[in-house]
């Protein structure tokens, strides 16, 4: 029994001791096999990983350039589009500042013209309908049996310059001066285009023309004996106006029967008759001062004066 028991006991000492061994062997080869196939498995994969990184990296690398690339010839793009701007810029500036320089004076000039007839026209219009006024008053007045009013004629020419301007304000200014000293009042005024010189028809009332020629007619014989200077006020007005017929190279004024004409040798008055007023040819002596001269030095002595030496003109 104790032989028995000792074999047991060595029976298990050996199976511990086997079971020891066995817990102490290395893995079996096909598990060695397996694991190193796994881990060549691994490798391949973290090389196309890295193959992978390295293709991915390049891209990009190319993108980068080519996103550079892009920008660079966007700036280019934008650098020559912002000279083009700056150069059309300044054309257009100088095109406006040729406009400014040249056009702008042009056209300011005839707006000034065009608000200028604009006022000339208002006036006219103005006077017009106070002329028209007048009329009817007058009318008026006939039917209830009133005498109607003197009319007489009147006409004033200068020299080449535009009545508008100085000299030729001055010289209308002289004329209706001269006849509101002769108690004439102007009715109407009618500009006429001519060639060379500016002609201007005046129409007037107030005076008959059988009163105004007795006075032109003593206007003369004063002017005829020096008396002008100390004379009554019409003679003062009649100075006036003869210096500054004077002091331009052609001219012709007419009031009624009286004309003073201006010429290059002489300054001429005189007192036409009546009946020649009636003529259709007499409104044509204004608008030529040679020949209206040549019709003064043929009226008798009595209507006729040439003040052409008189020092008062040159005073």
């Amino acid at each position: 029994m104790t032989v028995i028991l000792i074999l047991l006991c060595l029976a298990i000492a050996g199976r511990e001791l086997y079971l020891a061994f066995e817990r102490k062997k290395p893995a079996s080869a096909p598990e060695i096999a397996d694991l190193r196939t796994q881990l060549a498995a691994l490798r391949g994969t973290r090389d196309e990983l890295e193959r992978f990184r390295a293709a991915q990296a390049k891209r990009l690398d190319r993108l980068a350039a080519d996103q550079e690339e892009r920008f660079e010839l966007l700036t280019g793009d934008r650098s020559r589009d912002d000279g083009a701007l700056r150069e059309t810029d300044a054309r257009v500036r100088s095109l406006v500042a040729q406009i400014n320089e040249r056009m702008l004076p042009d056209v300011n000039a005839r707006l000034s013209r065009q608000r200028e007839i604009a006022d000339r026209l208002t006036a006219d219009v103005g006077a017009l309908r106070a002329h028209l006024v007048g009329r009817l008053d007058q009318a008026v007045a006939a039917s209830l049996g009133a005498d109607p009013p003197d009319l007489v004629t009147g006409a004033l020419t200068g020299g080449s310059s535009p009545a508008e301007e100085a000299d030729g304000l001055t010289l209308i200014g002289l004329y209706e001066a001269f006849a509101e000293r002769y108690e004439l009042r102007v009715e109407l005024t009618h500009p006429v285009e001519q060639d060379g010189f500016w002609l201007v028809r005046y129409y007037l009332s107030g005076r008959s023309p059988r009163g105004l020629e007795r006075d032109f007619i003593d206007l003369l014989g004063g002017l005829r004996t020096g008396r002008t200077g100390g004379g009554p006020p019409a003679d003062d007005a009649v100075r006036d106006l003869l210096q500054e017929l004077h002091g331009i190279d052609k001219g012709c004024v007419q009031l009624g029967p009286l004309l003073i004409v201006r010429t290059a040798e002489a300054l001429l008055c005189g007192v036409l008759p009546l009946a020649e007023l009636l003529r259709p040819d007499a409104a044509a002596l204004v608008a030529d001062p040679a020949l209206a001269a040549d019709r003064l030095r043929c009226l008798p002595e009595g209507r006729f004066c040439d003040v052409s030496g008189w020092s008062a003109l040159r005073e």
